[in-house]
């Protein structure tokens, strides 16, 4: 990325030219956004700002309701709220409770550490947090990938399985299940005693839809879906890989949940791939261009389910990790975008310099 090229990010952005408005027109009933990174570890001002030009609404952030985190976190979340009206970006929590970090008694709190208190960790921790934002963030995101914790009997995660609830029947996902049984009962106490709406957000990924069957059959409640999709070029969601049984139309299975599904993490399959080099002019970047511009388009045209936004995961690379982990991002640093920023913003119709669009127009994009 030249140096010419990158000043963009920071500068006052161009309007795009009509062309791309025109483009984008239709997109406008989806709301297009980021997860990126919580205020402890970014200045967000900046961020939001940033956003605000590149026509992203959405920002999903972790927070961690842990004993260790407990007297900073809602301080921390406090002015995250500010700076997001400030900027009229809507907040994505995202909850993470001890037990993801093997803690099933919440440091002491409830030492049997069996059932009923991992259902009391859920409960207790997200009340407390979870009500003091109830004017404030409406959707609230129960963990993380938890399907990803299944494992079958040979020890193997379930891609291109998982598609029912018996197969998530096994000791972890039933503590699991109690953890996000106490979260969304929770939240439900909260809407009931303030008259609130909040929504309760169940993730899932891959195949793995039976997730949120075996959570709903174990006393879990949840609104919205959220699904992370990573697809590699030429793949098509109508068909979409099964593993063991015939494709499957993936739009059409999330509408049979009758809920509406934010595509919250949504990036390039390439990048998993050894040789990715994420630079402009390498194969496996290039093809995840197309890739992500394949997805985007999928997800703005089917008509099947209710998909209420989608967010690129992630917003910056983060280079202390290791591969393929450290370099999801839409830039390399605040001041150094990489052409999907410029692909995400044409989609979400934001800002475009005539410099950016042109990085566009010779990929064909």
């Amino acid at each position: 990325m030249s140096h010419r090229l990158a000043r963009f990010a920071v500068l006052p952005l161009l309007l795009a030219v009509a062309v791309v408005a025109a483009s984008c027109s239709d997109a406008v009933a989806l709301e297009w956004g980021v997860g990126g990174p919580p205020q402890k570890r970014r200045d967000l001002e900046p961020i939001f700002q940033l956003m605000k030009a590149r026509g992203l609404t959405q920002y999903r952030t972790g927070l961690n309701l842990t004993q260790d985190a407990e007297p900073v976190e809602a301080p921390m979340f406090r002015k995250t709220v500010a700076l997001a009206k400030k900027y009229s970006i809507t907040l994505h929590p995202l909850i993470n409770f001890p037990f993801r970090y093997g803690d099933r008694t919440d440091r002491g709190r409830y030492p049997k550490g069996d059932g009923e208190a991992l259902y009391r960790q859920g409960y207790d921790r997200t009340y407390a947090f979870v009500r003091q934002f109830k004017d404030d963030v409406l959707d609230w995101e129960l963990e993380n990938e938890i399907n990803l914790l299944a494992l079958d009997s040979d020890g193997k995660k379930l891609f291109g399985r998982g598609m029912t609830a018996a197969d998530f029947e096994m000791p972890v996902m039933e503590d699991w299940a109690q953890v996000l049984h106490g979260a969304s009962d929770a939240i439900d106490r909260i809407n009931r005693e303030t008259g609130s709406r909040l929504r309760k957000v169940l993730n899932t990924t891959s195949t793995m839809l039976g997730f949120l069957d075996f959570m709903e059959s174990r006393g879990v409640k949840y609104d919205v879906i959220s699904y992370h999709y990573y697809e590699v070029a030429g793949q098509n969601p109508r068909r979409h890989w099964n593993g063991r049984n015939l494709p499957f139309d993936l739009f059409k299975k999330l509408a049979s949940y009758r809920r509406p599904v934010t595509f919250n993490e949504v990036n390039c399959g390439e990048i998993y791939k050894p040789a990715y080099g994420n630079q402009p002019g390498d194969a496996l970047t290039e093809q995840c261009l197309r890739s992500l511009r394949d997805t985007f388009q999928y997800l703005k045209n089917q008509k099947d389910v209710e998909i209420e936004s989608i967010m690129v995961y992630e917003l910056f690379d983060e280079p202390q990790k290791k591969p393929p982990e450290n370099r999801f991002g839409l830039m390399y640093e605040i001041d150094r975008p990489k052409v999907a920023l410029f692909l995400l913003t044409q989609f979400a119709g934001g800002r475009l310099s005539a410099e950016e669009l042109a990085e566009l127009r010779t990929r064909g994009l």
